[in-house]
């Protein structure tokens, strides 16, 4: 899928859908997650993303199930698949959340999937794409880390050529005002971005031609501009608190032009329409 023309670009970003039915979540902070809306909701995003907004990549940002079990995870993983992956038009791309594989493993999750193994690159459209695991390793089973091995081949990519570079993990590299998120405990807030988060924004950022890091995880959006780069985090899909019904399904919709602006929409489902809209010019 690797090409050299460069032009505009739209990509959608979906993540923190918590596809885990059946169980009983009243105890924790996915109570506000009605996983019996989900399907039908999975469909008007697809039936959106195929027929009005029409885009060129999907990049699911992780958490897509709640961890119960190997065999039920195993198979709400592929629902995911059926429910996304198999109905999109376009190309679609996952990195892993924090409940996304701990009873299956990465390389297993990856198969199932049918998505290569965390990280990698893709060339689209003359962007160069970099997937990288922001649970290597995973820490307190919320937060994550990036490896010096995979820091070494961060740097590399973002160093090997002169393409614009727009970079996609699970965890964010700032905390993004997060305490503001009451339904995020307190004890939970240092775990939610990378614990070696200014290591890999210095390798981003003193990289070629950064144009956006993308992450979901905090279940709150955010859209930051710095001197050399943009930093934007997308809200949970499945998200309805307090009434635990209704829920929203939030997205984003990202455009990308070849001079290095991007303009962010922020979409709910429940009712339909744009909640945000951001550029970095």
């Amino acid at each position: 899928m690797g090409d050299g023309f460069m032009g505009d670009m739209k990509i959608v970003f979906i993540s923190d859908i918590h596809f885990s039915p059946g169980q009983d979540w009243s105890q924790c902070i996915w109570k506000y997650t009605p996983n019996e809306e989900l399907p039908g909701l999975l469909d008007c995003f697809v039936d959106i993303v195929n027929l009005e907004l029409k885009p060129d990549m999907i990049v699911e940002l992780g958490d897509r199930i709640i961890d119960v079990d190997e065999t039920r995870d195993i198979d709400n993983t592929r629902s995911i698949h059926r429910m996304l992956d198999e109905r999109i038009a376009c190309p679609v791309f996952h990195v892993d959340g924090n409940h996304d594989f701990v009873h299956i493993g990465k390389q297993k999750l990856a198969k199932l999937l049918h998505n290569p193994i965390l990280p990698f690159v893709r060339v689209f459209k003359g962007y160069k794409c970099i997937f990288f695991d922001s649970l290597d390793p995973m820490l307190a089973g919320v937060g994550g880390s990036v490896s010096d091995e995979q820091l070494a081949w961060l740097e590399h990519e973002m160093n090997n050529d002169d393409l614009p570079k727009m970079v996609f993990s699970h965890h964010p590299l700032n905390h993004h005002e997060i305490h503001r998120n009451f339904l995020i405990p307190q004890e939970t807030v240092p775990l939610m971005k990378l614990s070696n988060s200014k290591e890999v924004i210095s390798i981003l950022e003193n990289g070629k031609n950064l144009l956006f890091h993308a992450a979901g995880h905090m279940h709150w959006w955010s859209f930051r501009v710095s001197p050399k780069g943009t930093y934007l985090v997308n809200p949970p899909f499945s998200a309805a608190h307090p009434e635990r019904t209704n829920a929203p399904g939030w997205f984003m919709e990202v455009d990308v032009r070849p001079d290095g602006k991007v303009d962010a929409k922020v979409h709910s489902i429940v009712p339909r329409r744009v909640v945000g809209d951001f550029t970095n010019r």
